[in-house]
């Protein structure tokens, strides 16, 4: 009987221990491809670069960019924070190129090259879980500054989709007149 009840709980310990496993992080779509900038004013796009399945954010680097960032500002160690972990969800990846003036201190502001990061997550069904948005080429602490979350629900991810409707805003602002993103642009999922 003894024996019994230790093979049952090792039985049930193990079947516990496999169903909380998750699932490697499972690439769908890579994308590589540097893409022309959006001229001045025009509506940014935002191409998809990456489709992961398996996926989640990474909450803890998101949460602390200034403190995830090393030696040097740069889009190389930027982008690692944007990245997806294992988790139960879709995860997509979408950058768009533009040009913007970059102010330079005293110097003169040139047109320049941009670059936002879009994040987003869905659940089985393609509904918007969560989303981050952030410029690459941000370069005034606190970088947290810049990053955008949406809370909205209910929204279905598809192509063409203007991202004034993920509602994003700042949750780190100084002048509540300046939380919301006031940029246009449309997903591009194919």
């Amino acid at each position: 009987m003894k024996t019994f009840f230790t093979i049952s709980f090792l039985v049930i310990s193990l079947l516990g221990f496999v169903s909380c496993q998750t699932k490697p992080i499972k690439i769908i779509f890579v994308s590589t491809q540097n893409d022309s900038a959006t001229a001045l004013n025009e509506i940014k796009a935002y191409k998809l670069k990456k489709k992961t399945i398996n996926s989640d954010f990474n909450y803890a680097k998101l949460n602390d960019i200034d403190g995830n960032i090393k030696d040097t500002l740069n889009t190389k160690n930027l982008m690692p924070i944007f990245e997806p972990v294992s988790g139960e969800f879709t995860y997509y990846q979408l950058l768009s190129t533009f040009k913007g003036w970059g102010y330079h201190g005293d110097g003169p502001s040139t047109i320049e090259d941009f670059h936002n990061i879009l994040i987003i997550k869905t659940d089985s069904e393609n509904k918007i879980l969560d989303a981050y948005q952030y410029t690459l080429e941000w370069a005034e602490p606190p970088l947290q500054f810049d990053l955008y979350k949406s809370d909205v629900k209910n929204l279905v991810l598809k192509n063409g989709l203007d991202i004034s409707s993920l509602k994003l805003e700042r949750k780190d602002y100084w002048d509540k007149k300046d939380r919301v993103l006031k940029e246009s642009g449309r997903i591009k999922l194919d």
